[in-house]
């Protein structure tokens, strides 16, 4: 198991894909995902947890451009995908 140290080692030094830079939007949809993967195996309090972290992501580093290009409905309805049930 990795203590906070390597996890965020990792996620810093960790190299993206060549030719698939993603905005983001993007990157805020692939955390979505796998939030609907795992969601079943966490509890109210952690998924609520995962999500405050996005929406501080967001908030932090994204907010000002997406309020010049979408409101938060046209930025959902963007990256909406069917229902899944896992």
């Amino acid at each position: 198991m990795m203590d906070h140290n390597e996890m965020m080692a990792r996620m810093i030094s960790k190299p993206i894909a060549p030719g698939k830079p993603e905005g983001w939007d993007g990157i805020l949809s692939a955390y979505a995902d796998c939030l609907l993967q795992v969601q079943g195996k966490l509890t109210e309090d952690d998924l609520r947890r995962f999500l405050d972290v996005g929406a501080r992501v967001f908030r932090s580093c994204c907010q000002e451009e997406a309020r010049q290009r979408w409101t938060a409905e046209q930025l959902a309805a963007y990256h909406r995908k069917p229902r899944v049930d896992y």
